[in-house]
């Protein structure tokens, strides 16, 4: 079956049974918005079984045939669904915004603003060891995608040469260059004959960002021997807790090859009070708030894939299952 014969039996089934349902988990604020463009395209909201389920959570998506996650993380829904329902989900201005998150903390870690505003606190005025260029111009983004993309394209404005880590290890625009993440996780790897691409310079690498999905091959995927060909560098995820284990972060930063790490995810969502990460003066957590998905970023994913399937296109912002984003 092709795709375009997939999507216009989509459209047909939309027409002939034009509802939709808003799962419990779609913030309160954006009910509204949703409601206002499911009816400006004649689709009725339920509170039962839809031809479309705006939802994160399949107990929500009963009979849909197709689900729209309000949100880019498709983990809890991609294996629950069956292969022939449609899943897309929103992306909107979350790289952008990812992007600035990421740019900000790494100008406060090379400016030393925490050190500033301490002495702002206590009337100090000390202009010794003032902020200078990095010697190291390096940063490593591990995952390429959309949000990987973007803040690529942010680190490269302010210096950085920016070396992107993937599956495929696929060459993308905006990166310097792009090399598969197996080479890095086997650095013998790249030793053996055969192997002439660019390698990864970790010794030049001031940079390291996780911008990593949560999928079965992506768990624990930052290891021990990962962070052990870096020196000192300033970590920062803001993909999934999951790929990076609390227990391999604190030995990189007791053995020093990662100065700091600023994590706006974690293992555990919420963190514990009890975690050892809130009393390092060398982590620092954001709470989940790097890149928080706006109505109109909904509005405008699901009007776009409503286009598309309307013109027999599989929607751009169609997840791939097999790969769990």
């Amino acid at each position: 079956m092709t795709s375009e014969l997939t999507m216009h039996r989509l459209d047909g089934t939309l027409r002939a049974s034009p509802t939709v349902r808003l799962g419990d988990d779609v913030e309160p604020g954006w009910r509204d918005a949703l409601t206002a463009w499911a009816r400006s395209h004649g689709l009725e909201i339920t509170d039962r079984d839809a031809t479309l389920a705006i939802t994160t959570r399949p107990d929500h998506a009963n009979g849909a045939a197709w689900v729209h996650s309000p949100y880019a993380g498709i983990e809890h829904l991609a294996p629950a669904l069956p292969g022939d329902v449609l899943l897309t989900r929103t992306t909107g201005t979350m790289p952008e915004r990812i992007a600035e998150y990421v740019l900000a903390w790494v100008l406060a870690d090379r400016w030393q603003t925490a050190r500033y505003l301490a002495d702002s606190a206590t009337a100090t005025w000390d202009p010794s060891d003032p902020p200078v260029p990095p010697d190291r111009n390096g940063a490593v983004v591990i995952g390429t995608g959309a949000m990987g993309s973007a803040i690529a394209r942010a680190l490269r404005v302010v210096g950085h040469r920016v070396t992107g880590l993937s599956r495929s290890g696929r060459p993308d625009d905006a990166f310097d260059a792009v090399l598969p993440l197996a080479r890095a996780l086997d650095p013998a790897d790249s030793e053996r004959p055969g192997h002439d691409e660019a390698r990864l310079d970790a010794p030049g690498t001031d940079v390291v960002v996780l911008a990593l999905p949560h999928t079965p091959q992506t768990a624990g995927v930052i290891t021990p021997e990962l962070l052990q060909t870096f020196d000192g560098v300033h970590l920062i995820n803001i993909g999934r807790g999951s790929a990076l284990r609390t227990d391999t972060l604190l030995h990189a930063l007791d053995t020093g090859r990662v100065r700091h790490a600023t994590l706006d995810v974690t293992e555990q969502e919420p963190l514990d009070p009890a975690s050892l990460l809130w009393r390092r003066p060398d982590v620092t957590i954001t709470p989940h708030i790097s890149g928080l998905t706006l109505p109109s970023d909904v509005v405008a994913a699901l009007e776009e894939a409503l286009t598309q399937i309307r013109a027999g296109v599989r929607p751009t912002s169609a997840a791939a299952r097999e790969r769990g984003y």
